[in-house]
């Protein structure tokens, strides 16, 4: 699904969680179909007229996305691309796999720096932990992506 999106459509999701993935109408011919739904905070990663990635700014701007799920470049304020869905996809898949992520529990007004810190401070080993090898090596793969690399989709895919 991200990689129709960053591909064919040129977007970033920009709020990747597991609320944002919803099956098909139970009984439907598309009851096993997966979709990826509110875009609303979504952003161009391609420019739409000369073709080119984005400029990279590295000013912060105000955070946007779910505290819990967003990559660190998001809670830093910068410019969303391809890697941020990447990074919040491996967090949602850990938090599925596992049914918490290490900084949950964080509360109050300076949550999302501290939950922030915990994410640069949790290496990949120690967040896959006791979790079959293709989550670490995703999750290493992905958060190691540079602003504007071509992701590797269907090595990622070939992990599980």
């Amino acid at each position: 699904i991200l990689e129709a999106l960053h591909k064919k459509g040129r977007y970033v999701h920009g709020d990747v969680k597991p609320e944002n993935f919803l099956l098909g109408q139970p009984g439907s011919p598309n009851a096993k179909r997966l979709y990826l739904v509110d875009l609303g905070l979504a952003t161009r990663w391609k420019d739409s007229v000369c073709g080119t990635h984005v400029e990279y700014d590295q000013r912060p701007d105000v955070f946007r996305g779910t505290v819990r799920y967003a990559s660190v470049h998001a809670h830093l304020g910068r410019t969303a691309s391809r890697r941020d869905d990447l990074e919040s996809l491996a967090y949602t898949l850990l938090f599925l796999l596992k049914g918490r992520l290490p900084w949950q529990g964080y509360q109050g007004d300076n949550k999302g720096f501290l939950v922030c810190k915990k994410k640069m401070a949790t290496s990949a080993e120690m967040l896959c932990r006791y979790t079959p090898a293709a989550f670490r090596q995703f999750t290493e793969a992905v958060v190691n992506i540079k602003f504007d690399e071509e992701p590797q989709y269907s090595a990622y895919r070939e992990l599980f």
